[in-house]
């Protein structure tokens, strides 16, 4: 069973009282029982814990509960209220609604039928919280989604894959997109050609085999996903300075 925070807005102790002993509370999955007797303690409460629904009197200290549902309803749109009064007047219970109070109730009333005016009310709340729970689930995705765009997939497939020769068409074919839109949109995104930018990171991945093992250039060559150690050799010159072991010698 869900829990719930309620909170019981009365100036008068013993309609209070009579509210706590009356209703089963823990039948109904309340967790916590909070009490005001004016409309400053009901705000100081809502404002310092999570009320799920707040059941109040009309006439109270500092304010009327009409004017404490409208400020609810503006700063706290989720908690559900329920008018709890002796007050049998038709224009209250109108202004009552138009204030998006859920149920007018007067006093005295039989006990469970107030719970069952209650559990209809925790109904709300469940589905409210369902819905926000959906809400949350959903923007978390669109979040991830637009985290992980398509050139950022194939930056990751290129950095899974340095040692083995991955195509054009078939990081195109990963993204679902075809392999010109996707050469366009790498060039927009990075600056930087998809061929020149697979070298470079096997580039990268050489100078830190070089730097940190006693690999030989076959080795090097092969781990960077190059094909031949003389065709390393070269594009490795050419893209530093200087030959691998020379960058070797320098750096270790």
């Amino acid at each position: 069973m869900s829990h719930y925070q309620i909170l019981l807005v009365d100036d008068e102790p013993l309609a209070i009282k009579g509210l706590e002993n009356g209703v089963d509370w823990r039948l109904l999955g309340i967790e916590r029982l909070y009490k005001a007797g004016s409309m400053r303690e009901a705000l100081d409460t809502l404002c310092r814990s999570h009320i799920d629904l707040m059941i109040c009197d009309i006439e109270m200290p500092g304010g009327s509960g009409m004017e404490l549902i409208k400020c609810v309803k503006e700063k706290y749109p989720d908690v559900q209220c329920i008018f709890y009064t002796c007050h049998v007047d038709f224009n209250y219970c109108q202004k009552a609604i138009q204030l998006g109070a859920l149920d007018y109730v007067i006093k005295p009333i039989p006990y469970d039928e107030l719970e069952d005016i209650i559990k209809k009310a925790l109904k709300i709340v469940e589905k409210g919280r369902k819905t926000k729970d959906l809400e949350n689930i959903w923007d978390n995705y669109t979040d991830s989604a637009k985290t992980e765009s398509p050139v950022e997939k194939v930056k990751q497939i290129i950095m899974d894959n340095l040692s083995v020769d991955v195509s054009r068409d078939e990081l195109a074919a990963r993204v679902y997109m075809s392999p010109d839109y996707l050469t366009k949109l790498f060039k927009k995104e990075t600056g930087s050609s998809l061929s020149d930018y697979i070298t470079k990171k096997r580039i990268n991945l050489a100078e830190k085999l070089l730097r940190e093992t006693d690999m030989n250039m076959v080795e090097i060559s092969e781990k960077s996903g190059f094909s031949y150690s003389s065709y390393f050799i070269r594009i490795f010159k050419k893209k530093t300075g200087i030959t691998p072991q020379q960058y070797r010698e320098e750096n270790r």
